[in-house]
């Protein structure tokens, strides 16, 4: 596999797991609170780290290759884009992964962020 297709695929991944963890935190938290205790509130706490781990992940990535930030945030921010109001109107729009809350968006949002930082300050000369 060529240098560029795997970084490609690493910047998918590191794009669609922290949706996929975020949305498990979100679950595991309406679990924990459901059933009067009997799921660990630690689970959740489990979630949002490991977010954070993929996240730390896909920015050392980009000190290597500034394809696998810059996918990854492409990849996050097509999933949240359609929820900001103004681009809700556009082609975004028909897109059905949204998360679905506001933690949700703004911890997506935040780890589109940092992997456009990464892409912009790119691999350490």
């Amino acid at each position: 596999m060529s240098e560029r297709v795997r970084s490609v695929v690493t910047g998918i991944a590191v794009g669609i797991v922290p949706l996929l963890l975020v949305d498990l935190a979100r679950i595991l938290s309406e679990a924990v609170a459901a059933d009067g205790g009997l799921t660990s509130a630690w689970w959740p706490v489990a979630a949002y780290l490991a977010t954070g781990v993929v996240a730390a992940y896909g920015v050392g990535a980009g000190r290597r290759e500034r394809l696998v930030p810059a996918v990854g945030a492409a990849v996050v921010l097509l999933v949240v884009l359609p929820a900001v109001p103004v681009v809700r109107a556009g082609v975004l729009a028909s897109l059905p992964l949204v998360p679905s809350t506001a933690a949700s968006r703004a911890v997506a949002v935040a780890v589109a962020g940092a992997y456009l930082y990464a892409a912009v300050r790119g691999p350490k000369v």
